[in-house]
């Protein structure tokens, strides 16, 4: 699959496919961003992926206007989601079994996000971040989102992974469709910095103040004490989820 994730970025994923994607001759075991001139090999087929800069200031001009534009505001449930300890698990495995494994888990869970209302908006190489807009129904269609990630660490042959989910305003650019816009502001950067901090806690699921209040009637949650989030000000509350729980449907 090749993924749009922001503003002219194209990123190569290979799902777990059994016989392997290559990008310039090396297997990829995780999401690669593509060049133009990259050549991509898959089965007995060969791709070259081309993507023309801008050449002439007006274009650019236009371009730079446009993306100001189409700019916009908007309430989101933001999730960040990673392999723990991938780079150690990831050496005890034969080395043509990695990108199968990474692949598979990426595809199933892209699968449980889209199945419930919404988007992978990034492939971060061992992980994703994925975003649901603000509706009337939201709450409840995240939170069996929630339930049904939480339910694949049960599963067999699922490798450990963590997940944080936040609630907040972001800012929005382009015009593509849902998965494909650029997400920015501070709250996109508060939610890559949880997901440090539920590394450093060692906690499987960890919900911000903001997606607590909106999911504390659907989903068992505790208070994990306020803790401070790198380049933020001050201390944050934060709530963890059981491992054990889990809900679809």
């Amino acid at each position: 699959m090749i993924n749009v994730q922001g503003q002219g970025e194209f990123w190569l994923v290979d799902l777990g496919s059994s016989n392997g994607t290559y990008l310039n001759g090396r297997r990829v075991g995780q999401p690669c961003r593509l060049n133009d001139g990259d050549r991509v090999e898959i089965s007995s087929f060969c791709f070259v992926f081309r993507q023309k800069k801008a050449t002439s200031i007006t274009e650019a001009e236009r371009t730079t206007e446009k993306t100001i534009q189409d700019i916009r505001s908007m309430n989101c449930w933001l999730m960040v989601a990673d392999l723990e300890d991938s780079t150690q698990y990831l050496k005890s495995l034969p080395a043509e079994q990695v990108p199968r494994y990474t692949g598979r888990w990426l595809s199933t869970c892209k699968q449980v996000v889209e199945d419930h209302q919404g988007a992978i908006n990034k492939f971060l190489g061992d992980g994703f971040f994925a975003y649901w807009t603000d509706r009337e129904n939201a709450p409840q269609v995240v939170a069996r989102a929630l339930g049904a990630l939480l339910g694949l660490l049960t599963a067999v042959d699922t490798p450990r992974f963590r997940a944080v989910l936040h609630y907040g305003k972001v800012f929005v650019g382009g015009e593509a469709s849902l998965g494909e816009e650029s997400l920015m502001g501070t709250e996109v950067n508060f939610v890559f910095r949880m997901e440090k901090l539920a590394s450093n806690l060692a906690v499987p699921c960890l919900l911000s103040e903001g997606a607590h209040k909106r999911l504390k009637h659907l989903v068992p949650s505790q208070e994990h004490g306020r803790h401070a989030v790198q380049s933020f000000e001050g201390d944050f509350p934060f709530y963890a989820i059981k491992e054990s729980w889990s809900r679809d449907g």
